[in-house]
C-alpha cells in the first residue's frame, strides 16, 4: 500500500542520481549479509518448536509473542511479514481484506521460501483489519511484542489523511492501550523538509501524502511522549529501487543518519529487514526516535543546501556496520531531525 508514495520518491531520488552521475552501477549481493543473526537462531529456533497456532494473547512481550505488521498485503508489509517468518517467528499479518499471501510479490525477496498459508504455518496468523478503525486496531494488536505499521494511501485502503495521518496515530494509540512494547512506522525521507524536491514532487504524485505522513509522525510522538513502557521508532527510507534490486544486500550495505539531510535508494527488501531488526530490539538508544535508511554507495543531499553534510567532517553522524546491532549502535533516543540544517 506504499506504492505510490514510494514510486513517486524513488523517481525523485533517481533523477538526482543521474545528473549527478550518468555511469549508475547495479548494486551487487553482499554474501552473508542477509539479515540472519544471533536473534534468528535463539528465538527463531525457539519459536519454530512451537506446535500450535499463536494468536495475539496476554501482554508480555517475550519471544512467544507475535508481531503485528499492518499493511501486510502492501509490497513492503508483505516482504515484513515473510521476514518475521524465515526467522520462525510468530507474525500476524493484517490486511484490509483478511487475505493474505498477496499476489505478484515474491517473498524470496527476503529469503523466505516456506509455507505462506496460515492453514499449514503454525507461526502465521492473518485477520483482517482497517486501519480507519479504532476498535479494529485495539483488537487486534491486542498482546503483540511488537507492531509494524507498513500501510500507506491506496485507492481501496484509503486517501492518506486516513491512512498515513489518522491511520498510524491511532495504531499509536491502539499500541500504547494494549501494552505492545515497540512500534515502528515506515514513513519516507524528507518528510520534514517540505520545500525540498523529493517532498514536493511526492506530495503532487499523491495528494498531501508528505504532509500527513509528517502528521502521523509528529502524532506518535507526542502520544508517546509521557510513556516509558513502550516504545517507537521511526522509519524514513530514501527513494525505493525496484524491481531490478528487490533483494537485501544487508547492513554492510546501509547507512543510516539522523536529520532527513542526506538520501539515497534502498530495496524494500532491506527495508522490511531494518524495520523488523528495529522492532525486535530492545536497545534503549532506539527508543522514541526517528532515522533515515538508504544505501552508502549513491549518497544525495535531500536539498541542495544541505550538500554540506556530504563532506568530511560534516556535522553529522553517519552511521555503518557489518551487523544490523552495529549499524543501530549509534542511532540517537529521542531525536526527530535536524533542526538548524
Amino acid at each position: 500500500m506504499m506504492m505510490k508514495s514510494a514510486l513517486a520518491y524513488s523517481s525523485y531520488v533517481a533523477a538526482v542520481l543521474l545528473a549527478a552521475s550518468k555511469n549508475t552501477t547495479a548494486l551487487s549481493i553482499i554474501s552473508n549479509d542477509r539479515g540472519i543473526n544471533r536473534r534468528d537462531a535463539l528465538i527463531g529456533g525457539a519459536a519454530t518448536i512451537l506446535g500450535a497456532p499463536l494468536a495475539c494473547a496476554g501482554a508480555a512481550s517475550t519471544p512467544s509473542k507475535p508481531v503485528a505488521v499492518l499493511g501486510a498485503s502492501g509490497k513492503t508489509g508483505a516482504l515484513c511479514v515473510a521476514s518475521l517468518l524465515r526467522r520462525g517467528l510468530p507474525v500476524v499479518a493484517l490486511t484490509r481484506s483478511g487475505e493474505w499471501p498477496p499476489k505478484k510479490i515474491d517473498l524470496n525477496a527476503v529469503g523466505f521460501d516456506g509455507d505462506a498459508t496460515s492453514s499449514s504455518n503454525p507461526l502465521l496468523t492473518i485477520q483482517a483489519c482497517d486501519v480507519k478503525n479504532a476498535e479494529s486496531l485495539s483488537t487486534n494488536l491486542s498482546g503483540c511484542r511488537a507492531v509494524v505499521y507498513a500501510a500507506s494511501a491506496s485507492k481501496k485502503g484509503g486517501n492518506s489523511k486516513e491512512v498515513d495521518g489518522d491511520g498510524v496515530i491511532a495504531a499509536a494509540n491502539a499500541c500504547l492501550q494494549q501494552n505492545v512494547g515497540r512500534y515502528v512506522v515506515i514513513s519516507s525521507g524528507s518528510t520534514t523538509r517540505p520545500n525540498s524536491l523529493g517532498f514536493k514532487f511526492t506530495e503532487m504524485a499523491v495528494a498531501g501524502i508528505m504532509t500527513q505522513k509528517r502528521r502521523g509522525e509528529v502524532g506518535v510522538r507526542d502520544a508517546y511522549s509521557n510513556q516509558s513502557g513502550s516504545s517507537y521508532t521511526i522509519l524514513r527510507p530514501g527513494g525505493l529501487d525496484e524491481p531490478k534490486q528487490n533483494i537485501i544486500q544487508g547492513p554492510s550495505a546501509l547507512e543510516i543518519t539522523q536529520g532527513d539531510v542526506l538520501a539515497g535508494f534502498v530495496s524494500r527488501a532491506d527495508v522490511a529487514e531494518v524495520a523488523v531488526e528495529l522492532a525486535l530490539s530492545s536497545a534503549p538508544n532506539v527508543k522514541n526516535t526517528a532515522c533515515e535508511l538508504y544505501y552508502r554507495n549513491k549518497v544525495v543531499p535531500v536539498d541542495k543546501g544541505f550538500k554540506k553534510y556530504l563532506q568530511d567532517g560534516a556535522d553529522l553522524d553517519r552511521l555503518y556496520g557489518k551487523s544490523y546491532d552495529e549499524l543501530f549502535q549509534g542511532i540517537k533516543p529521542n531525536y526527530d531531525y535536524l533542526v538548524d540544517a
